[in-house]
């Protein structure tokens, strides 16, 4: 169990409150689980049941967009579906609505509570990926359902107030931010040298904002590759086996649930079904970022062959749009893989650099150890960029 800072452990009772309600209800609830403890993204689970408290600076018209596609059935063969929670004065039979919690936009309304100034959404629980038996990683499945998403025709699900910009650049900006914080090092220069060397784009510099001046999906945009719903965020971290009927059904948000949700094709082989999980960098972008964590990773060395290109033909055997059908797959995911090199090595970097910083800050890599020197998969990722910073950048993405 992750600790969690005291700040915030009044909110972290909020959300157990909140899971025992929605568990204790449905007959399923039991002891609570601190899944992660980070001060932007409070995780506990409760029964089969998952709360959140997204970040302070997470913008309720972008979340209640995400959370509009996330419940929709066109999506529900690719998306875990959100749960609906109480509003403050009407929860379940069996809990009770946290003191600090505040209505929430109408837009938010059934799908967020607004806790302590935190907006908090719950989801059914799955089952996380094992680091523990690599060779059984799933990583077609990983593959179909991004290859899903992409194929997700935006007209059909947009909101009304449009889509926000996937995150993917933004988390490159906001590692690098990390990075300096953490003070100067020797790698960490060689992380910097490598986030020199990448595009514009790459680099988050031309991102464009969240919130309301942000540049919103609205039926307009041109070109397949900057028009893509996107998760913004993939690693098998972010994929979940279902094995509960109620979490692949739509009972929870209201919505029928289409009958490709619960086809076998998309539950693979190995029992239940999988689904993609965090939604907070879910958008409209160029899906070769979905594809670039797996593609850097095999690049420095850390994915195997094997893996690697299980993903990658799955993906393309599912029509995936982010690469050729066939064919060197390089052309389209260089400058995002790059990108998410530097990510990747500016977090090991900066986990091993300040003292006391806890391993499960880092996303997509959870198993690093809370060391002063570099471990085995930072000295690769940090070596990578070293390369990086040797050869000409790549084009602009």
């Amino acid at each position: 169990m992750h600790a969690v800072p005291p700040p915030e452990r009044a909110l972290a009772l909020d959300l157990v409150r909140i899971g025992r309600a929605l568990a204790g209800d449905a007959g399923r609830a039991g002891e609570p689980v601190v899944l992660s403890g980070r001060a932007d993204g409070l995780v506990v689970r409760v029964g089969d049941v998952v709360v959140k408290a997204h970040a302070h600076e997470t913008d309720p018209r972008d979340l209640a967009a995400r959370l509009s596609l996330a419940a929709s059935p066109q999506l529900g063969a690719a998306l875990l579906s959100p749960l609906r929670v109480p509003p403050p004065g009407a929860p379940p039979s069996r809990g009770a609505a946290p003191s600090g919690s505040a209505p929430v936009d109408d837009a938010l309304a059934g799908l967020a509570l607004r806790v302590s100034g935190r907006l908090v959404t719950a989801w059914p629980a799955g089952e996380p990926v094992s680091p523990d038996d690599p060779d059984a990683a799933p990583w077609e499945e990983a593959a179909r359902l991004l290859a899903r998403l992409h194929a997700t025709a935006l007209a059909d699900v947009a909101p009304a107030g449009g889509l926000p910009r996937a995150g993917a650049p933004g988390r490159v900006a906001r590692a690098m931010a990390r990075l300096r914080a953490a003070g100067r090092t020797p790698a960490g220069a060689a992380v910097e040298a490598a986030f020199a060397t990448l595009a514009p784009r790459a680099r988050g510099d031309r991102a464009e904002p969240s919130g309301p001046r942000a540049a919103r999906w609205r039926g307009d945009w041109r070109g397949e590759r900057s028009g893509v719903l996107v998760h913004g965020d993939f690693h098998l971290g972010q994929v979940v086996r279902l094995t509960d009927a109620r979490a692949l059904g739509a009972e929870h948000t209201g919505a029928p649930a289409p009958k490709e949700a619960r086809g076998e094709v998309l539950c693979g082989l190995r029992g239940g079904c999988f689904r993609l999980i965090d939604i907070d960098d879910l958008g409209v972008g160029d899906p070769a970022w979905d594809l670039a964590r797996p593609a850097a990773w095999y690049a420095a060395g850390l994915l195997p062959p094997e893996a690697w290109w299980r993903f990658l033909s799955a993906y393309r055997a599912s029509g995936g749009c982010a690469v050729p059908p066939e064919g060197d797959p390089w052309p389209a995911l260089d400058a995002p893989a790059r990108a998410l090199a530097v990510q990747s090595a500016a977090l090991a970097v900066a986990a091993a650099s300040r003292d006391g910083r806890a391993p499960d800050e880092l996303d997509e890599l959870d198993e690093l150890d809370e060391l002063d020197e570099l471990d085995e998969v930072a000295t690769a990722l940090v070596d990578a960029c070293r390369r990086m910073a040797c050869v000409d950048s790549p084009p602009d993405v």
